[in-house]
């Protein structure tokens, strides 16, 4: 079964960034701006992966005993994940057209992500306090980025 899961999910990954790209092709979205938006966030990804390498070595010297494939899999999800995050913002920021600030969205685009990963251990660990206490923070940085991006506007 843990095969299937891994095989299966890199082959529909694959699959995924095929045809996704086969059709941006098709639309013109593949030009110049994109390459500069996914290439600057590609470089801002292996920061925060380098800084994951360095918080599993303090780990590791501390001595807590993390296995291979919970430390690859933590790799793994920071350095996707902080591409996924800093592709979004960097799409936000090149497309602003004046009317919405890109911080709201990419703030609400963080909180979700971060409810995301708060459900997931919430649901592995059965104690669902985890998802409970991470509510009130992702709700109170959404709003007032939302505010702050408001009165930006106004201020304009």
């Amino acid at each position: 079964m843990v095969y299937l899961g891994l095989y299966g999910g890199m082959v529909l990954g694959f699959l995924g960034w095929y045809f996704g790209r086969r059709a941006a092709s098709k639309k013109r979205g593949l030009d110049e701006m994109y390459r500069f938006i996914w290439g600057k966030a590609r470089s801002a990804s292996w920061y925060f992966t380098m800084a994951a390498i360095y918080v599993l070595l303090i780990l590791s010297i501390s001595g807590v005993q993390i296995s291979l494939i919970p430390a690859l899999s933590i790799l793994l999800l920071v350095h996707v994940g902080s591409w996924a995050i800093a592709g979004a913002y960097y799409s936000t920021k090149m497309s602003e057209n004046g009317t919405k600030s890109p911080s709201v969205l990419l703030s609400l685009m963080i909180g979700i992500v971060v409810l995301m990963i708060f459900g997931i251990v919430s649901a592995i660990t059965g104690n669902w306090k985890f998802l409970l206490f991470s509510l009130p923070p992702v709700f109170m940085t959404t709003m007032s980025t939302m505010f702050a991006g408001r009165k930006r506007e106004n201020r304009v």
